[in-house]
């Protein structure tokens, strides 16, 4: 599913960062760490923010918190107040780019820092899933040894789970639970 120019890829990194403090484990204790994470990134940023820097790692890692806040929300009307107070802390001002060649909207602030960088493109991102499609496209995985969160990008938000692997995951142990079951009548 296309939802707009703000939200493919910054929707997807809000994913990847809130991921990134899912199962017991952190996995951007270190500058490098966050620098790895962005990197895939590096053309929505680069000219726009500047380099993370390892001062900022406790700020993202609350904004983390923030953006999984938002994606676990019971409602639109709770996620709207959630976005709306990401984007106020991290200074969004809207405004029209021409950096690409092609008129778009921008709403961090110029030669912002990385967290407030993250803060806005992120927290748009998910601002327009919500106007868009409303809560429902968020979940949090079903498989139970998994808390990641997920979009469902399906046409009929079928979705139950955050990647193929805990989707076959959950699939097979379902399948085995039942084979023991008929095996032990």
């Amino acid at each position: 599913m296309y939802f707009n120019h703000y939200t493919n890829r910054p929707v997807e990194l809000a994913v990847l960062l809130v991921n990134t403090g899912q199962g017991g484990s952190d996995q951007i204790a270190e500058a490098d760490d966050l620098n790895q994470l962005l990197e895939g990134y590096r053309d929505l940023w680069a000219g726009v923010a500047q380099p993370p820097k390892a001062s900022e790692l406790e700020a993202i890692r609350q904004l983390r918190d923030s953006l999984r806040t938002v994606m676990l929300s019971s409602d639109n009307a709770t996620a709207a107040g959630h976005v709306n107070a990401i984007l106020n802390d991290y200074g969004a001002v809207p405004r029209v780019s021409m950096h690409s060649g092609e008129p778009h909207l921008h709403f961090e602030p110029v030669n912002g820092t990385m967290t407030s960088w993250l803060g806005t493109t992120t927290a748009m991102g998910l601002a327009a899933v919500i106007v868009e499609d409303g809560v429902d496209r968020f979940g949090a995985c079903s498989a139970s040894d998994c808390d990641d969160v997920y979009v469902d990008t399906s046409r009929n938000r079928s979705r139950l789970n955050c990647s193929t692997t805990c989707s076959t995951r959950e699939a097979v142990a379902a399948h085995r639970r039942r084979k023991d079951e008929a095996e032990s009548k």
